[in-house]
C-alpha cells in the first residue's frame, strides 16, 4: 500500500529566526514527515487552531509570546494535551529547564545543535507518542467496553488493607471515587446488609484457600438504588507462595438478571394466570417422586378440566375468558391452601398448581395422609366453582370435571402419571358434570363406597337411624350385672345393622362424631330415667366419649346440662377414654377430668394397654374403672397360657384401688382365669352379646342386685 504525503506525521517548526528555521528544516527533510514553520508564538497557535500537528519544534526565546507561553497555550487548545513538544533553547540555566517541563514541554534540547541529533529526537518522539497513543486508545477502548458491559475492575492489597477499585465501580456503587476511603470495609458497606456476611467469607475463604472466588450479591447506593452485582476475584502470591494481592471485577448484572428472570419465566410459566406450565410441572413431579412420593408417603396428581370453556370465549370473547381464567385460578389456589381443612396435607408447600393448557389445569399433593384423600381435595376444587363468576355484567356459571392418578399405584414416572390422570379425567367428563374419576378401577370403587357411606350416615343423622344395644358388664364373684356399656347402631333402611367400626372412622372424618356423641349422651340418660321408672334400681352406663368430643370447649356443662334436661342421674353415668386422647395435652385434660368428676360422673379409661400405658397418669388422673383391652383376653386357656400382661394390669389396678372390667370374654377358661387373677368385672359373649334395651330388660330384672330390704 502507497502512503501519501497526508498520511505522513505533520511536525511545525516554531521560530523567529529564519537560518534557524531552514537548519531544522534541512535536518528533518530526510524524515518521512511534513514539514510547516511559523515565525512567532501567536502563528504557532493560529496554526494549531485549524490544524493540530504531530510534533512541534519550540524556540523559547521569541519576541512577543515566547516558547513558554506558547507552550501552555498549545497544551489548553482541542487535542494539543498529548502532542509530543520539543524546546529549542540557547539557555543552560535549571530554571529554564524546570520551567519548560512546567508549562508541558515533552523534552528539550540546546541550540545550536548538530541536524542528526535534532532528527533522531524527533524521531524518537514521535515513535513514543505513537505508542502512548496505541496504548490511550486501547485504555479507551477498554473503558468503553467495561462501561457497556457495566463492568469495573479493583485491586485489595492484602497485607495493607488498601483497596484500589476504578471508577466504573465507583458509578456501579452509586459513590464518588474521591468518597471512597480504598480499604475492603469500604466495600463491603455498599453491599446489601443480607449479604455482606456471604460476601465477606467468601473473600476470606479465597484468601486463606488461595484461590478465586465469583457470587452475585446486591448493593445499595447512596440514593436508595438496589442493584445486583456479578463479583469475581483471584489471589496473587509471591514466589513463595504468599497472598499478596487480590485482582477482581464488579459487573452490574441487574438488567442482566432480570432478562434471566424473564427469561426462565416465559418458558415455565404461563403468561395469563403466573402458573407453572406443564414443563415445569413435569419438573415437579420428577423431583416428588425421587423424593420418595409413592413408595414413602402417599401424593396424588389431578388434572382439571373446565366444562365447555371454549362456549365462553365464543360468546362473550377472549378478554373475559381470560377474567374467568384468572378468578378460576384464584379459587384454586385459595382451596388449595386451606388444604388441611379439605385433608390431612400438611399445608401449601406441599402442593403445586399448574395450567397445562387452555382450560385444563394440573394439581400435585405430595403429602396425603392416605391417598384416598385426594378425593376430598378434587370435590374441594370442584365445589370452589359452583359459585357463578360474574364477567362484565353478565353472571356465567362453570363446572369442570377431575381425573386423579396415585403415584406408585398409577405409575412412577412423571410422563405416565400426568398422562394416566388425563385418562381418568376423560372417564370422569363422561359421567357428567361436576365429577372426578380415579384412574384406578378399584380406587374409584373404594371411593364411591366411601361416598356412599358419608352420605348416607348425614341422611341417617337427619332421620335419626340410629339406635343403643347395651352389653352387660357382670361382677366376676357374684355374676350379678353391675353395669351396661351403651353401644351405638345404625340401622340402615337397606343394609339393616351397621356396625360403628364401619361408620364412626367416617364420622370422625367428617365432623359427625360430636354429633352422634350427644346423641348417644342423651339417649343414655332417657334409658336410664326409663329404667327408673320401671322399678328397676340404679346401675351405670358406659359412654364412650371419642377424642374430638372430649376436646370441644364447654364439654363439661354441655354435656351436663344434656343429662339434665333429659332426666339423666351423672352419678350412674360413666365415661369411657381411650390412653391416647388422655394423654394429649395432659394439663388441659387433668382439668377436664377434675371438672367431669366434680359434676357426678364416673370416669373409665378404655382398651387399656394398648396405649400410653403408664403407672404415672395412672396416680394423676381422678379414673374409676380400668377396661381391659380384648386383645389381651382372647388366647386366655385355663392351665395352658399364661398372660403376664394381664395379670400385670389386674395386679396394678388393684394396687391403685381401680374397678376393673375384661371386655371381649367368650370363654369359662378365659372367665376363670380372670377370676382367679382377682379381676373384678367383665363383658362378652359368655354373659351376653350387646342387644336392645327391650331384649336387655329380662336379664337386668334377673341378675340385678336386689336392694337390701328395709328393716321394720
Amino acid at each position: 500500500m502507497v502512503t501519501t504525503d497526508s498520511m505522513l506525521p505533520l511536525a511545525l517548526i516554531v521560530d523567529d529566526d529564519p537560518t534557524f528555521r531552514t537548519f531544522s528544516r534541512m535536518s528533518l527533510e530526510q524524515e518521512e514527515l511534513r514539514l510547516e514553520e511559523v515565525d512567532s508564538g501567536q502563528a504557532a497557535i493560529d496554526f494549531a487552531t485549524t490544524c493540530m500537528p504531530d510534533i512541534v519544534i519550540l524556540d523559547i526565546q521569541m519576541p512577543g509570546m515566547d516558547g513558554f507561553a506558547t507552550c501552555q497555550r498549545l497544551r489548553q487548545l482541542p487535542g494539543g494535551d498529548f502532542v509530543p513538544i520539543l524546546v529549542m533553547t540557547g539557555l543552560e540555566d535549571v530554571e529554564s529547564i524546570a520551567k519548560a517541563d512546567e508549562v508541558g514541554a515533552t523534552d528539550f534540547i540546546i541550540k545550536p545543535c548538530h541536524g542528526l541529533i535534532l532528527s533522531q529526537r524527533v524521531r524518537y518522539m514521535l515513535r513514543v507518542n505513537q505508542t502512548l497513543n496505541a496504548l490511550r486508545n486501547s485504555e479507551f477502548r477498554l473503558v468503553q467496553a467495561q462501561r457497556i458491559a457495566h463492568l469495573g475492575g479493583w485491586e485489595w492489597d492484602l497485607l495493607h488493607d488498601r483497596m484500589e477499585v476504578s471508577d466504573a465501580v465507583c458509578h456501579i456503587l452509586g459513590t464518588l471515587p474521591a468518597s471512597f476511603s480504598h480499604t475492603q470495609s469500604a466495600y463491603l458497606g455498599c453491599v446489601h446488609q443480607e449479604d455482606r456476611d456471604l460476601v465477606a467469607k467468601a473473600m476470606r475463604k479465597a484468601v486463606a484457600d488461595d484461590t478465586g472466588f465469583a457470587l452475585d450479591h446486591r448493593v445499595m447506593q447512596t440514593n436508595g438504588t438496589e442493584r445486583i452485582v456479578h463479583l469475581q476475584g483471584e489471589v496473587i502470591t509471591d514466589d513463595v507462595g504468599q497472598s499478596q494481592r487480590m485482582l477482581g471485577t464488579v459487573q452490574d448484572v441487574t438488567d442482566t438478571r432480570a432478562t434471566e428472570a424473564k427469561i426462565y419465566f416465559l418458558a415455565n410459566y404461563d403468561g395469563l394466570t403466573h402458573l407453572p406450565n406443564r414443563s415445569l410441572f413435569l419438573h415437579r413431579m420428577a423431583q416428588a417422586i425421587s423424593c420418595g412420593m409413592g413408595t414413602n408417603g402417599f401424593g396424588a396428581v389431578l388434572v382439571l378440566n373446565l366444562d365447555r370453556f371454549e362456549r365462553i370465549n365464543e360468546l362473550y370473547g377472549p378478554r373475559s375468558g381470560d377474567k374467568i381464567l384468572k378468578e378460576v385460578t384464584e379459587r384454586l389456589q385459595r382451596t388449595l391452601s386451606i388444604g388441611t381443612t379439605i385433608a390431612q396435607f400438611a399445608g401449601t408447600d406441599t402442593s403445586v398448581i399448574a395450567r397445562l393448557g387452555e382450560d385444563q389445569f394440573a394439581v400435585l399433593l405430595t403429602n396425603l395422609s392416605k391417598a384416598e384423600d385426594s378425593a376430598k381435595v378434587a370435590q374441594g376444587l370442584l365445589t370452589s366453582l359452583e359459585d357463578p363468576f360474574q364477567v362484565d355484567g353478565v353472571t356465567v356459571k362453570l363446572t369442570a370435571s377431575v381425573g386423579i392418578a396415585i403415584p406408585g399405584t398409577d405409575g412412577t414416572e412423571a410422563d405416565l402419571l400426568l398422562h394416566n390422570a388425563v385418562t381418568a379425567l376423560q372417564a370422569a367428563k363422561n359421567t357428567g358434570n361436576s365429577s372426578y374419576q380415579y384412574y384406578s378401577n378399584s380406587m374409584n370403587v373404594s371411593i364411591a363406597t366411601r361416598v356412599t357411606l358419608e352420605q348416607g350416615l348425614r341422611a341417617a343423622i337427619t332421620a335419626n337411624q340410629f339406635v343403643l344395644y347395651y352389653q352387660p358388664q357382670v361382677d366376676i364373684l357374684s355374676e350379678t350385672i353391675i353395669g351396661v356399656e351403651a353401644l351405638i347402631r345404625w340401622i340402615h333402611p337397606t343394609r339393616g345393622v351397621v356396625f360403628p367400626d364401619e361408620f364412626i372412622p367416617v364420622a370422625e372424618e367428617e365432623g359427625l362424631i360430636i354429633e352422634l356423641s350427644e346423641w348417644v349422651v342423651k339417649t343414655a340418660a332417657r334409658q336410664q330415667k326409663t329404667w327408673r321408672n320401671s322399678g328397676l334400681p340404679p346401675f351405670p352406663i358406659s359412654i364412650n366419649l371419642s377424642g374430638l368430643h372430649f376436646r370441644q370447649r364447654n364439654l363439661v356443662n354441655q354435656i351436663r346440662s344434656i343429662v339434665y334436661e333429659n332426666g339423666g342421674d351423672p352419678r350412674y353415668l360413666e365415661l369411657e377414654l381411650t390412653e391416647g386422647v388422655l394423654m394429649t395435652d395432659v394439663s388441659t385434660t387433668m382439668a377436664t377430668l377434675k371438672q367431669l368428676k366434680e359434676s357426678g360422673f364416673r370416669l373409665a379409661i378404655d382398651d387399656f394397654g394398648t396405649g400410653y400405658s403408664s403407672l404415672a397418669y395412672l396416680q394423676r388422673f381422678p379414673i374409676d374403672t380400668l377396661k381391659i383391652d380384648p386383645a389381651f383376653v382372647k388366647d386366655l386357656k385355663l392351665g395352658k397360657v399364661d398372660s403376664p400382661i394381664i395379670r400385670a394390669i389386674i395386679g396394678m389396678g388393684r394396687a391403685l384401688k381401680l374397678h376393673l372390667v375384661a371386655e371381649g370374654v367368650e370363654t369359662r377358661d378365659q372367665f376363670e382365669f380372670l377370676r382367679m387373677q382377682g379381676c373384678t368385672a367383665y363383658q362378652g359373649f359368655l354373659f351376653s352379646k350387646p342387644v336392645p334395651s327391650n331384649e336387655l330388660l329380662p336379664l337386668l330384672r334377673n341378675h340385678l342386685p336386689q336392694p337390701t330390704p328395709k328393716s321394720a
